[in-house]
């Protein structure tokens, strides 16, 4: 049990310093590989029927009964570039900073449009019957917002 839970306790670790490493690898039912690169082909029909792409294109391969539908790798899809990167971290430390302006600000005027937009955007999660939890798409966003502002903060007691 020991062992398990060190096993278990490493491999959270792992994936947490490695965020970019898939987390599930699809196996090909016909020559029984990951598929890592590419784009796997699911059958949408049968449980649990992934091929890769090489599989497909050979014509020694049986063909399946289904139509199979191609679906990018999942480390192809989420790769961002340097600049993407550098534009997404910018653009939530813009977030942050209107989301500390915005839950303290008190004045019913203020000059700054977004300021407004961020207190409604608040008001809605204190208001909102969905909820992140039942898919309400404003929520989940403000939920990030401030999941990553509490990991950030720093200040005792914290304003926002």
């Amino acid at each position: 049990q020991l062992r398990r839970a060190k096993h278990t306790s490493m491999m959270v670790l792992w994936h947490l310093h490695n965020r970019d490493a898939p987390k599930f690898v699809m196996q090909c039912a016909v020559c029984s590989r990951e598929i890592l690169t590419g784009y796997r082909y699911h059958c949408p029909t049968c449980a649990d029927y992934d091929q890769c792409q090489e599989c497909v294109n050979n014509p020694a391969t049986p063909r399946h009964p289904h139509v199979l539908k191609p679906i990018p790798v999942a480390g192809q899809q989420n790769q961002l570039t340097e600049v993407q990167r550098k534009e997404r971290q910018r653009s939530i430390q813009l977030h942050m900073q209107l989301l500390m302006h915005a839950s303290t600000c008190v004045s019913p005027k203020c000059p700054s449009a977004n300021c407004t937009k961020m207190k409604g955007l608040l008001r809605h999660g204190d208001t909102c019957k969905v909820k992140h939890q039942g898919g309400c798409n404003v929520c989940k966003r403000i939920w990030a917002l401030l999941q990553i502002h509490a990991r950030q903060c720093k200040q005792n007691p914290c304003p926002v």
